[in-house]
C-alpha cells in the first residue's frame, strides 16, 4: 500500500470569517490524538504568510495546493484552510488529488462581517462533500461533524 491509499486533502472552504481555521485546527487536534498523520496548512498561520510564495492576486493558494498534493501523495492527511473565494481554484486542486474532500464551513455573510469587519465576495461550492453550518453551533460540534464524515468516508482507517 503506497501513501496515496492513505493520504487525502481535506479542504475547508467558506467565507472569510466563517470559522474555517478554528474547525480545521480542532479536526487536526483530534486526528493527532488518534495517531493519524496530518498537517494543517492554514493561511492564518504566521509561517504560511511569511514563507510561502504568493501569486499575482496576493494569495499563497498555489503553494498551499502544491504542498497539499505533496503530503497526500505521501500518506498524510492535509487539512487546508485558506481563503479561496473562487470555485475554479478549488476545483483545480480537486483535480490534482485522488482523495479530495471539500468541507463547506457555511456562515451567512452578515455573521462573517460581524466577525471579521468585512464581507468579501465568495462563490459557494456546487457540491461539497460536507456542509458544516458554523454560525449556530460550537466549533467543537462542527469539528465532530467533520471527523464523523471522514470516518464514514473511510479516510481515517
Amino acid at each position: 500500500m503506497d501513501g496515496t491509499d492513505r493520504g487525502a486533502c481535506v479542504w475547508f472552504t467558506g467565507r472569510h470569517g466563517a470559522g474555517k481555521s478554528t474547525v480545521a485546527r480542532l479536526v487536526a487536534d483530534e486526528l493527532r490524538e488518534r495517531g493519524i498523520p496530518n498537517v494543517l496548512l492554514d493561511e492564518d498561520e504566521p509561517g504560511v504568510r511569511v514563507h510561502l510564495q504568493r501569486d499575482d492576486a496576493g494569495t499563497p493558494l498555489p503553494a498551499i495546493a502544491w504542498l497539499a498534493v505533496l503530503f497526500a501523495e505521501r500518506g498524510v492527511i492535509a487539512l487546508v484552510s485558506v481563503d479561496a473565494p473562487g470555485r475554479a481554484a478549488r476545483d483545480d486542486v480537486r483535480g490534482s488529488i485522488a482523495r479530495f474532500v471539500e468541507i463547506y464551513v457555511d456562515s451567512p455573510p452578515e455573521v462573517c462581517g460581524e466577525r471579521r469587519g468585512k464581507v468579501a465576495s465568495y462563490e459557494e461550492p456546487f457540491a461539497p462533500e460536507l456542509r458544516v453550518p458554523s454560525h449556530d453551533r460550537s466549533p467543537a460540534a462542527s469539528a465532530a461533524q467533520v471527523v464523523s464524515y471522514l470516518e464514514q468516508a473511510g479516510l481515517l482507517d
